[in-house]
């Protein structure tokens, strides 16, 4: 039985996988001149809401900077289960690469389609991003990667 709170929790975090990057990633990365708050406060933070699309200031986050994504998914027991991932963005999708089986995977396959169509060269490009490397070295050489796309529905900021 779904309790009324994981029911809630589904429907709060699933939408917003992928904004603990907009969440920190100005301050993190300077960006455009923002600074993190300091200390005891003394600055009022902006806040940015657009309806699933990126603003433009903000988009070498998603596309050429080296920033990370917290992806929110939801366990079986309707408790949050937040994994930092390397992702990309082409434009109109954010897309995320994992290996099938791994917590994750089975999580999000309980709430999206998943397409192993592309997955490795999709972490062959991930790989190129963040480590400098042509081809993505997997620990395990039986592992099968699968690749999640992301339409997002609303983008949130705060600077």
């Amino acid at each position: 039985m779904t309790s009324i709170a994981s029911r809630a929790i589904r429907q709060a975090v699933l939408p917003v996988a992928l904004l603990g990057l907009f969440a920190c990633g100005c301050a993190c990365f300077g960006h455009h001149g923002v600074q993190a708050a300091p200390p005891g406060g003394g600055h009022s933070p902006q806040h940015v809401a657009t309806r699933g699309t990126i603003p433009p200031e903000f988009l070498d986050l998603v596309t050429t900077k080296k920033a990370f994504a917290n992806l929110a998914t939801v366990m079986p027991n309707g408790s949050p289960q937040v994994t930092p991932v390397w992702f990309d963005f082409d434009g109109k999708y954010i897309r995320v690469n994992s290996a099938r089986g791994r917590v994750k995977d089975k999580n999000m396959r309980r709430v999206i389609k998943i397409t192993e169509t592309g997955a490795v060269e999709h972490i062959n490009a991930l790989a190129r991003k963040y480590r400098g490397m042509d081809i993505y070295r997997s620990p395990r050489p039986d592992e099968v990667r699968v690749m999640y796309v992301i339409e997002p529905r609303r983008v949130a900021a705060q600077s």
